[in-house]
């Protein structure tokens, strides 16, 4: 189960406080009980060495000279019973309550105890002196009622107070996290009231440093999307123009053959309509394949190692027949281990098509054209050129040949401006790079270049 950051933050904050206050309260009982009980053991203590002076030596007799009005104040309290007892080692039981068993002592020895006397629980403290050649015992104990009594008002005194600090401390914590995290609060209302196609900043007035990273990557890819959909819109916009053409041109065609009464005129004109219908699905297919290119941000999770010599060599094997049909030289030119690359078979053999299919269209009559793989190395990738000997491409050209639907004025035939478009976006998705280069013999080299940190992952 998920669950949310305030209580994340509350649970780390309060109960860590709460076990060192409550780590606290228990300690500052347990050293208050102890210095009470001191004070009752002294108390305890002095009255045994009260009943102690009071011992005489009568010509070798001992004997307790304590008026009855002492005994009475000695045994006298509010709360407990009082106990005492006097003990010669040769006499035995001097004075007080036989009940009362002393602990063994020797001279000036004091010993504290717990004890019972007839059923009471009682704290007992045993005083050894010598009085003349005689150890004497003395002994006075009494029940537990107050220091349970002190006990209780000890332990109230610590705990309602602690009480009061957590309850306190949870209040002041709950209103410190609640406002720690209003910016958060604050960036989620902002960015529900957003309607689908606003993506403008999210603001940055008065958000805190921590969330400044969280804020810039949002905005990051707010700007990543308002460029992605004014690509998609111009994109759609572009094919709708470049379709609408073809499309028309065809129902003319179509038009014309209902109406043709001629069979061999209707024939022509629907030979016509089926090389248009042609270009279009042509025309369709690229947009197609352009518009997988331009998305291509998810595809490195599907890429696998492939041989790209294997790739440029089936796929200008397909075009053999028809550079032969035009009187073009098509050659090949691989080295002889394998070229490995992580990509797409399928966008990489598009690449080889495309390439291959401008050459034939715009190198001239019986060009010589060359599909070359070369390995790279340690600083660059391996990369794939094609090369041809024809007019080429004027250099103020060449950035803009590879945007959509450009082609370079007085180009023949009947090109959709793609082709190389394609062959950018799908290097793009590969990592790699396309450059237009002008051999010394002239013409145009047209190159691929794969990264060398891509081949190495």
């Amino acid at each position: 189960m998920v669950r949310s950051l305030r209580a994340k933050l509350l649970q780390r904050l309060l109960v860590p406080m709460l076990l060192v206050t409550v780590a606290g309260g228990g300690l500052s009982y347990y050293m208050g009980l102890n210095y009470a009980n001191d004070a009752y053991d002294q108390s305890l203590l002095d009255n045994a060495r009260s009943v102690a002076r009071e011992i005489e030596n009568d010509a070798g007799r001992l004997r307790l000279d304590l008026p009855p009005q002492a005994v009475d104040m000695l045994q006298w309290d509010p709360s407990d019973h009082v106990f005492f007892r006097v003990d010669g080692d040769r006499e035995g039981l001097l004075a007080g309550s036989p009940d009362l068993v002393p602990a063994r002592v020797e001279a000036d020895q004091v010993v504290f105890e717990d004890s019972q006397i007839k059923g009471f629980d009682v704290r007992e403290v045993t005083v050894g002196l010598l009085v003349g050649e005689h150890l004497i015992r003395v002994s006075v104990a009494e029940t537990l009622n107050k220091r349970g009594r002190l006990t209780t008002e000890v332990l109230l005194a610590i705990i309602l107070p602690q009480v009061l600090l957590i309850i306190l401390v949870v209040i002041m914590t709950r209103l410190g996290v609640k406002q720690g995290l209003a910016p958060i609060t604050d960036l989620e209302k902002a960015a529900h009231l957003r309607t689908p196609t606003d993506l403008t900043p999210l603001p940055e007035a008065g958000v805190p440093l921590e969330l400044r990273p969280f804020t810039n990557a949002i905005n990051g890819l707010l700007n990543r999307l308002g460029m992605a959909m004014d690509a998609q819109s111009g994109f759609i916009a572009n094919a709708a123009h470049q379709l609408r053409t073809p499309l028309a041109a065809l129902r003319v065609q179509i038009e014309s053959a209902l109406r043709e009464d001629e069979p061999d005129r209707r024939v022509r004109i629907l030979e016509q309509a089926i090389a248009s219908l042609d270009r279009t699905e042509r025309l369709a297919n690229q947009l197609l394949l352009l518009a997988r290119a331009e998305t291509g941000s998810e595809m490195p999770s599907r890429f696998i190692e492939l041989d790209l010599k294997e790739i440029v060599f089936e796929a200008g094997a397909t075009w053999v027949p028809k550079a032969l049909q035009q009187g073009a030289d098509l050659g090949l030119e691989v080295p002889d281990d394998d070229v490995p690359v992580y990509g797409d078979p399928l966008l990489l053999t598009e690449i080889v098509n495309n390439l291959i299919d401008n050459a034939l269209r715009y190198a001239g009559s019986a060009p010589r054209i060359t599909l070359r793989v070369e390995p790279g190395g340690a600083d660059q990738g391996p990369s794939l050129a094609i090369e041809d000997d024809g007019p080429g491409i004027p250099v103020g050209e060449w950035e803009a040949v590879s945007e959509r639907f450009y082609r370079v004025p007085g180009s023949p035939g009947m090109g959709t401006g793609l082709g190389l478009a394609i062959v950018r976006e799908v290097a793009r998705a590969h990592d790699a790079e396309l450059t237009l280069e002008q051999p010394d013999a002239g013409g145009l080299r047209i190159r691929v270049i794969f990264s060398a940190r891509r081949r190495r992952h």
